[in-house]
């Protein structure tokens, strides 16, 4: 039903759909909109500090802290100091699977891929989770031979680690899940049309006069905060990705003016958009390691 923000490009490949983003990219400030997948993410904080929305919740990260995001949760983060800077690690739990069923596949590995079981947000203490889970991160971006057979290798190892601390939660789904994916999907349908609060509390079936309070509870922003994200993210994308004028840009995200535009993409990135695009054609030019 909500399809359309939730995350389904292909990671990887279909032999090996494990992936790992460093970000930011460039020279543009940490930042994600928030969205759900159907895969495990795993969030590494490398310098800085970073504010994480998770399920209704606001978690402050330092360097060195590590969250796991369950399938479905709905998440999105943003870097809080300039030099903000993470690892994000994807993998989808089937392709830790085995073709037969045994006791531990019973008991962990298939209620994990039926999102029955969930892994804890934070890695338990006095365990060596930690570790493991920056080995897996360092074999992705040195990919030494049979790497993919390891990563599997040490998340098996590591969920196991989990298993053993008794730190796997069992996942419910919140009753306001709906009414925040409505919300998120209507933005994504509309976000380069005038939308007004009105008309996205009718979209999520809750009363108009509600509506402010129950987005501010849930997403700690104003709805016109996270739309003015929003959109500055789909000018992210086509600036990498179309030959688009900033004007063509502004008004295709939805934007008054392209003024009107570059004064809050400045404010969100640091950057105009013409120097975001240039840093993105250098990146694109680099030869690949």
């Amino acid at each position: 039903m909500y399809d359309q923000i939730k995350e389904n490009r292909l990671r990887g490949s279909a032999a090996f759909p494990f992936a790992l983003y460093e970000m930011p990219h460039g020279d543009s400030a940490l930042s994600a909109a928030l969205h759900w997948q159907d895969d495990v993410e795993v969030l590494s904080v490398n310098r800085g500090e970073v504010a994480l929305t998770l399920d209704s919740a606001q978690l402050l990260l330092h360097a060195g802290e590590v969250v796991w995001i369950n399938p479905g949760q709905l998440h999105g983060f943003q870097g809080l100091t300039p030099d903000a800077h993470c690892d994000v690690f994807i993998f989808p739990m089937q392709h830790l699977l085995f073709s037969s069923e045994d006791h531990d596949q019973q008991s962990f590995l298939r209620p994990l891929a039926e999102g029955k079981l969930g892994f804890p947000p934070r890695l338990p203490p006095d365990t060596d989770c930690g570790p493991l889970l920056r080995q897996v991160i360092a074999l992705q971006k040195a990919q030494p031979p049979a790497y993919e057979l390891l990563t599997k290798a040490l998340l098996l190892q590591l969920i196991s680690r989990l298993a053993q601390a008794d730190a796997f939660v069992r996942l419910l789904p919140a009753r306001h899940d709906d009414v925040c994916k409505r919300i998120l999907t209507y933005v994504h349908e509309h976000y380069a049309e005038k939308i007004t609060v009105r008309d996205a509390a009718e979209a999520a079936a809750i009363s108009p006069t509600y509506f402010s309070a129950f987005f501010l509870k849930h997403f700690f922003m104003t709805f016109t905060d996270y739309l003015r994200h929003y959109r500055i993210e789909q000018v992210c994308a086509m600036l990498k990705q179309t030959s688009l004028s900033v004007t063509e840009i502004a008004l295709a995200a939805g934007f008054n003016s392209a003024s009107h535009m570059i004064q809050h993409f400045r404010r969100a990135k640091g950057i105009t958009p013409l120097m975001y695009r240039r840093a993105g054609d250098a990146a694109g030019s680099r030869p690949s390691p």
